[in-house]
């Protein structure tokens, strides 16, 4: 059977600043059960941003909402809704909200992060900046 989410629903890990936003894995190995992929809702506060970070494996990008830069490798880009990216592995990536709304961005893994390796990095890296 097909798994059906109600992101509205799902609480999301909440990343302190410098890279204030809120991270909900709706699908990945650990949740909800999808092998394959993990899938995540990235919500960044108005003037917030990413660390710049690279993975292991490939990583889509999809602005849903909000408008802001990314730098991808030694490029950087404006962002807006409907605008998709592709970080290759190990490519140097960053997303900024220069806005004043919350950006909302779909990212997509394969192969598929745990949510808790996912997660467990990113608080790491906000947890590291701050010290």
């Amino acid at each position: 059977m097909g798994v059906v989410v109600k992101a509205f629903e799902e609480k999301g890990v909440k990343i302190p600043a410098p890279y204030e936003r809120i991270i909900k894995v709706l699908m990945a190995p650990d949740k909800h059960n999808v092998p394959e992929i993990t899938f995540t809702f990235a919500l960044i506060y108005p003037h917030s941003q990413t660390d710049k970070h690279t993975h292991d494996r490939p990583e889509l990008i999809y602005v849903v909402s909000g408008r802001g830069e990314a730098t991808l490798g030694e490029e950087t880009i404006q962002l807006e809704p409907d605008v998709v990216f592709w970080a290759e592995a190990g490519e140097v990536h960053q997303v900024r909200n220069t806005g004043d709304e919350q950006m909302k961005l779909a990212t997509l893994f394969i192969p598929a992060y745990t949510a808790a390796e996912l997660t467990g990095k990113i608080l790491e890296t906000a947890e590291n900046a701050n010290k």
